[in-house]
Formats: C-alpha cells, sequence, structure tokens
C-alpha cells in the first residue's frame, strides 16, 4: 500500500525542485552562490525541525450544542465542524431562521418565554442529521443542554396545534426492527448497504 506523502515532504520536494530550476536557469558567482546556499541550508534545517508548519487553532470542545455551534460559526477554518453537527452551513442556517423567526409559533402570551427561536433551529436540525441511538431524546436534549421535559412539552403543544389524536395519530406508522445481514455486497450501490456493524445488510421495518 503507498505511503501518503505528507505536508513536510511535499514542502521539501517543491523546495529542492525550486533549487535545481534556480541554479540551471540563474547561475550565480561564487560569492553569490555561497550566501544563497546557506540560505537554503538555514531554510531545509528549519523544514526539518519545525513541528507543525500549518498554523494550530484551537478547537472549543466545551459547553453544549449551542456554544459549540456559534463558537464553530466564528471562523471558516472551523466551519466544517458546523456542518457536521448540524447538517449545514452557518449561512444556510441563518437563512433559515430568518424565514422562520417572526412565525407566530414562536410568540406566546405567557411569562414563561419560550427558547430562543435559533436554540430550537438548532436542535431540530441536530435531531433531524442524526439516527439510532444518538438521537433518542435523552441524548438530543443532553447534547443540547435541554430538559428531556421541556422536549416532551413542545412536541405535545405541537401535536394540539396540528390536531393529532391518540396514540397512533391515525395515521401509517413505521417501527425500526432488525438488520437483516446479505450474503454478500450487492453489486448495485453496494456501499450503501454497508451497516454500523461492518456487514452488508437491509433494515426490516414493521
Amino acid at each position: 500500500m503507498p505511503q501518503t506523502t505528507t505536508f513536510r515532504e511535499h514542502v521539501l520536494t517543491v523546495y529542492l525542485f525550486l533549487m535545481s530550476t534556480r541554479d540551471q536557469f540563474m547561475p550565480l558567482d561564487f560569492q553569490d552562490h555561497l550566501r544563497q546556499f546557506c540560505f537554503d541550508t538555514t531554510v531545509l534545517l528549519a523544514l526539518l525541525q519545525t513541528r507543525y508548519l500549518q498554523p494550530r487553532y484551537r478547537i472549543p470542545k466545551y459547553g453544549n450544542l449551542h456554544t459549540l455551534a456559534w463558537a464553530y460559526a466564528e471562523n471558516s477554518w472551523s466551519q466544517k465542524r458546523f456542518v457536521d453537527m448540524l447538517r449545514v452551513t452557518p449561512r444556510v442556517f441563518n437563512f433559515l431562521l430568518t424565514l422562520i423567526e417572526n412565525h407566530p409559533v414562536f410568540f406566546n402570551n405567557s411569562n414563561t418565554p419560550q427558547t430562543p427561536v435559533e436554540q430550537q433551529l438548532a436542535v431540530t436540525l441536530y435531531q433531524l442529521g442524526h439516527y439510532g441511538n444518538a438521537a433518542s431524546l435523552r441524548s438530543i436534549a443532553r447534547t443540547a443542554g435541554v430538559a428531556e421535559g421541556s422536549k416532551e412539552v413542545e412536541k405535545c403543544w405541537i401535536d394540539e396545534r396540528l390536531g393529532f389524536r391518540g396514540t397512533w395519530r391515525e395515521g401509517w406508522v413505521m417501527y425500526d426492527g432488525t438488520i437483516v445481514p446479505l450474503f454478500r455486497k450487492p453489486g448495485l450501490n453496494g456501499d450503501a448497504y454497508f451497516t454500523r456493524k461492518s456487514n452488508y445488510g437491509l433494515n426490516l421495518q414493521v
């Protein structure tokens, strides 16, 4: 298996190539050549002895979903972590926020204010972007820094406004069952059948 070229090796290769082409097309006298040689030696030693050639940024690892997401959105180099959490870029998140923040559903006549709209949107996107054990009510509430009861209250409030009634809400439902392992990797779009249990299978649903 071929080894991956590191950034340091790439920089060294480029600089050595620069040295060879420069000496061929820009011949120098002895004194200039000696000074250039000393400079090149200093640069090569610096490349070999410097531990990190790229800037090192401190990655926030504290707080809950909201504090981390906002911290990741502040810098372009950490926005990929924002996307990993909420599945959208900060720009798309702000656009969605402007579309919904003035909707009447986010206003009430109570002395107890709602959770800020941006936090509700963040929790929703986070939950939509996860599945399995990572999307359980308890896990989402813990990650978002909210109470499990508040999540249930919000769900019941939505059900009342939409008119849902009964345990099954008079509709079609699906219940995630078990994964049925396949004998081998399917020939068409085989990677799509690879499961978290490191095999190929179909998810049986009732």
